[in-house]
């Protein structure tokens, strides 16, 4: 089993840590090109282009669980329906959050806290990520696919060509032509368009050559209903980023948005990496499900839950590690230097819950107890992370900022707790 759930999970790992490194790569090039108003720029923009990519995922992976559930269940036919209905989903959306974000993109941003010349570099990177929409949707929903399908590793090669083009794009726009943050936006746009084209090039060779636009009620809904727990997961890290940066303009300025910034740059890939695990296995945990065999889901939990625990010891000894060169990394200026290596010591620490906390969701969701795991979800989003970020800067100043993150983590672990005990007293 553990041969398996390596196989299976492991290019899922390192291509949802690929995905994280392109924030990475942005701030670094951001850092570097445009100093702390492009860092602070982007960061507050953050959840434009997150949003975008948290709808391909949610509906990609709520797609994804059906199709793994009934292909345990030996319905091909049904299968074939939910891959085109998903499909036919990610491009409706594409072009409908293109529609709608170019609407409400100047007052979205206000309210997230942009102003200024801040504001002027925001709105470049999100003109451009706005008009990429249907990219990004695609990119993003096709892997949760072609991973159920059996295809994890043309998902990583997807991703990896996608990141390696985004670094291509991202120093050949900033540096050689000088075109500042937009640069970075249109190397995101250009690695998405890269990951749609492998993912369907992936998608003619397993056999999907003609597909139809096609749509059908229920399982629409049925895909909404379980993708909505993707989505919620997807962009928990971006509800707490605006909260972060509404509470570090009020008690560090612009310094602290940026120091926040290459906090986020480190916190976020790690996220998705140890995220990674969860929906790795998650396909195995679906199809055992479907077939009703428990013995086996229960036995992929426990290799996953203990790899959460070892690499999310790792990840924090490690970032707590390269701490004194991070700041560099980011071209942080001596005033936002401040304020990083303490707020970077201390999110390290939600590293060593992050990822148990995500699998936790991951696993209700394979195994179709989606009411829980929508709560386990919007729970932190809405209320957990928001009531930590208000509470802890009253007590600790900005310190309570960076406290917030690993707070979080720990109480989200506890909730699972009980709701797990809930579950066996009713049993």
């Amino acid at each position: 089993m553990l041969k398996k759930v390596i196989e299976e999970a492991f290019p899922t790992v390192l291509a949802f840590t690929m995905s994280g490194m392109y924030s990475i790569a942005d701030g670094i090039f951001v850092g570097k090109a445009a100093g702390d108003t492009g860092l602070a720029a982007i960061n507050i923009a953050w959840p434009i282009p997150a949003l975008i990519t948290a709808l391909g995922i949610g509906i990609g992976t709520g797609g994804s669980v059906l199709y793994s559930h009934y292909r345990g269940r030996g319905e091909q036919k049904v299968c074939e329906n939910l891959f085109e209905l998903t499909m036919t989903l990610l491009i409706g959306t594409g072009i409908l959050a293109t529609i709608l974000l170019s609407l409400v993109q100047k007052p979205f941003l206000e309210i997230l806290g942009a102003a200024g010349s801040v504001q002027m570099e925001a709105i470049k990177y999100t003109a451009i990520i706005i008009a990429g929409s249907i990219l990004q949707v695609a990119g993003t929903g096709i892997m949760p696919l072609l991973r159920n399908m059996n295809q994890s590793l043309g998902a990583m090669l997807s991703m990896a060509a996608g990141f390696a083009v985004n670094i291509l794009v991202n120093y050949y726009l900033m540096f050689r032509l000088n075109m500042g943050i937009r640069g970075a936006a249109f190397g995101t746009v250009t690695a998405q368009a890269v990951v749609v084209m492998a993912g369907c090039a992936i998608l003619w060779k397993t056999g999907y050559r003609k597909w139809r636009l096609l749509w059908h009620r229920q399982y629409a809904a049925d895909i909404f209903k379980i993708g909505i727990t993707a989505f919620g997961t997807s962009l928990a890290p971006t509800a707490a980023l605006i909260f972060t940066n509404l509470q570090c303009l009020r008690y560090g300025g612009n310094a602290a948005v940026a120091c926040y910034a290459a906090i986020s740059y480190i916190a976020f890939p790690v996220q998705y990496f140890l995220t990674g695990i969860g929906e790795g296995v998650q396909p195995l945990i679906s199809f055992y499900h479907g077939a009703k065999k428990e013995t086996e889901v229960r036995a992929v939990k426990k290799i996953a839950y203990t790899a959460e625990i070892i690499l999310g010891i790792t990840a924090a000894a490690v970032t707590i590690c390269m701490i004194p060169y991070i700041g560099g990394w980011f071209g942080l200026s001596a005033e936002s230097k401040q304020y990083f290596s303490s707020g970077m010591l201390i999110s390290s620490f939600a590293f060593l819950l992050t990822g148990t906390a995500k699998l936790n969701v991951s696993c209700l969701n394979a195994v179709m107890q989606t009411k829980k795991a929508v709560f386990m979800t919007y729970i932190e989003s809405l209320a957990v992370s928001p009531i930590c970020l208000f509470l802890l800067p009253a007590v600790w100043d900005i310190r309570g900022i960076w406290l917030a993150l690993p707070a979080t983590a720990g109480i989200m672990t506890g909730i699972y707790g009980l709701i797990r005990k809930d579950r066996k007293n009713e049993e």
